[in-house]
């Protein structure tokens, strides 16, 4: 079966989003390449919204209650436009074709960059977070708790962790229950389709908004999307950042329908501008809810788009009444966003990062569009710096707000990486914890409008000077723009790509000493159901990989993640099993954590560090377990200790 293993579960989370989101676009009025854009953000934020209610009224987690929250807010739009004008149809100043065709080739291209990445339809991520990501899926499958003020619960039972923003995870229960599929083959459907459909279909969306909504803008934007390293493929390599890469791909329709209810861009002229807030608020909670870190670049990037609004509104207005009404409103968002950035900072410990770089050197990356990679993107570094070029000699207000989300990207990387001043430099990017590899991710979304706007005017240019009605030369031109399309797609990515894809891969191969678990370790963790009954805890050291016997096995574990509060009879199995047989206390520990099964992977931990577990050390010979099944090194012991076994 291969990858075709994907196929199913990738089917049912658009089927998810279609219904959840799909359904309300629709109602609420878009149409094309919005309602394709929108859905997956209003599903996002449908499944929020309903995992906290359910959370609140004790219901178990399913799709339930996602489709009650999409019918009652479906019977509010419907009342709501019954009261006000029907939006205006969106004018077609091309062919939906090439839409379709640019959109699908994008999907095609950056869906092979992903499988490449991911090598197989069950290969898990082998970082540090993905330990929580896979276990809190199993978590709210086994528990019903998907809400955001609830998963923090299952590796901080007393309230340690009161926010976790559960998103992906609950869309990935909702996927797994409908599909039947394991955990690791939806969360790799999930990625799939996070990165090659719900991406491109923003990015082209958001591009065509500052650019024009012509076909030339179309197919660049969706040929840049598809050649960035940084974005959708970053966040797949570093972290894991899967909550991350959800929230930026579903950033770009949230940022349209701003500038949209700016009145900035080829769509803000089609419906009033309180109709294009309602579609910020249906897109905005779920971004949230993915990942503050994407609201928050949201809201970075929203900074332009005010900007301008602010220079046209100065200008429209000489009133003394509206400009003054003008100033206290930019200030009140201004000191809501500053407000923003310092409320939704992490705690301090986790904002540590280090500079890397010097200010030169970051210059030349963003430049070279050649961050976290270190591979120049040479067909999107042009494509920015012609931007630049068509910029200096449109300057249209959407075309400044590409350049200015551009600069706030790029600025945003540098202070991060490279910025002498500490203080500065958390006030602006601590929200993204410090940490340069997630603000290169948001300059690949920054990026993409400017980038597309560059390419699109060149061919534009160079397609006037060819220009005639006859029908054979039309046809002839079309060809050639399709032709050209596919070679764009094909040559735009080199040689960056490749090399993020094969460096990517890294994380996803499963080898004899992957950094989580090893090729021997995953083939005991799949054999588990066949010694382990179900309801028994099953103890180990989290950094060396046994926690997934969680997510993989199915099993419960004594610590489902590497970061987790460790009760004190949680403790006391760790410090002293190797000694139940001598202190009555390790017995009581035992059957108060259930556990009756011990994974030992040996000395190897995620990160080369070393944190021993010392009554897990040494168990082979302290007569309190027997081997149940191994596999190279990895061992699989039944306690036998206090009348268990």
């Amino acid at each position: 079966m291969g990858m075709l293993e994907l196929l199913w579960p990738a089917v049912v989370l658009v089927a998810v989003y279609a219904l959840l989101g799909g359904s309300l676009a629709w109602v609420i009025g878009l149409r094309g390449l919005w309602a394709v854009a929108a859905a997956p953000a209003f599903a996002t934020t449908v499944i929020g919204g309903a995992s906290v209610v359910a959370g609140w009224l004790g219901l178990g987690w399913s799709i339930l209650p996602s489709l009650i929250m999409t019918v009652v807010i479906g019977v509010g739009v419907v009342l709501v436009r019954r009261r006000t004008a029907s939006p205006v149809a969106s004018p077609r100043s091309f062919s939906p074709w090439w839409t379709v065709l640019a959109v699908g080739l994008a999907a095609v291209v950056i869906g092979w960059q992903t499988l490449s990445v991911i090598g197989g339809p069950t290969a898990i991520s082998q970082t540090f977070d993905n330990v929580f990501h896979l276990n809190a899926i199993r978590y709210i499958l086994d528990t019903g708790a998907a809400s955001p003020l609830e998963l923090g619960q299952m590796t901080s039972p007393n309230g340690g962790v009161p926010f976790y923003p559960s998103v992906w995870h609950a869309t990935a229960a909702i996927v797994a229950q409908l599909s039947g599929a394991s955990i690791a083959t939806v969360v790799n459907a999930q990625t799939l389709v996070i990165a090659a459909v719900i991406w491109p279909s923003g990015a082209v969306l958001l591009s065509r908004v500052f650019g024009g909504a012509t076909a030339a803008v179309t197919v660049s934007a969706a040929i840049v999307s598809a050649s960035v390293p940084m974005f959708p493929l970053l966040p797949m390599d570093y972290g894991v950042l899967y909550p991350f890469q959800l929230a930026l791909a579903t950033a770009p329709v949230a940022l349209a329908a701003t500038a949209s209810m700016l009145g900035i861009g080829s769509s803000s002229g089609q419906r009033a501008p309180g109709w294009w807030a309602f579609i910020v608020l249906g897109a905005i909670p779920g971004v949230a809810l993915a990942h503050p870190g994407g609201f928050v670049a949201w809201l970075a990037l929203s900074v332009p788009m005010v900007a301008v609004f602010a220079v046209r509104f100065w200008r429209g207005h000489a009133r003394a009444g509206a400009r003054i009404g003008l100033i206290v409103g930019v200030l009140a968002y201004l000191g809501l966003g500053l407000l923003l950035l310092k409320v939704l900072r992490p705690p301090l410990p986790t904002r540590l990062w280090p500079t890397a770089l010097s200010p030169a050197q970051a210059a030349v990356e963003v430049a070279q569009v050649s961050m976290f990679y270190g591979t120049v993107s040479i067909g999107v570094a042009v494509a920015i710096l012609l931007g630049l070029v068509w910029a200096v000699r449109e300057r249209t207000g959407p075309v400044a707000v590409a350049v200015l989300s551009w600069v706030v990207g790029a600025g945003l990387f540098i202070v991060v990486i490279a910025s002498p001043f500490p203080t500065l430099r958390d006030a602006l990017t601590g929200s993204w914890y410090n940490n340069w590899p997630r603000l290169a991710a948001v300059f690949g979304v920054a990026l993409v409008p400017l980038a597309a706007f560059g390419l699109a005017r060149t061919v534009q240019a160079v397609a006037r000077r060819w220009r005639t009605a006859r029908p054979e030369a039309v046809r002839a031109r079309t060809i050639t723009g399709v032709a050209l399309a596919v070679v764009g797609f094909v040559l735009f990515p080199l040689p960056a790509m490749p090399h993020a894809v094969e460096q990517a891969h890294r994380q996803f191969a499963l080898t004899d000493d992957s950094a989580l678990v090893s090729a021997d370790e995953m083939a005991l963790l799949e054999r588990i159901p066949e010694h382990v009954p179900a309801g028994e805890t099953i103890a180990g050291n989290p950094y060396t990989g046994t926690a997934l016997a969680y997510a993989i096995g199915g099993r419960p574990v004594l610590m489902p993640h590497i970061l987790v509060d460790v009760s004190e009879d949680a403790q006391t199995v760790n410090d002293h099993l190797a000694d139940a047989a001598t202190q009555p206390s390790v017995c009581d520990a035992l059957r108060a954590t259930g556990v009756g099964f011990v994974l030992d992977f040996g000395e190897r931990e995620v990160h080369n560090g070393s944190h021993p577990l010392p009554g897990l050390d040494e168990l082979a010979d302290s007569g309190v377990v027997r081997l149940v099944d191994s596999q190279g090194d990895a061992r699989l012991y039944e306690v036998t200790a206090c009348g268990l076994g």
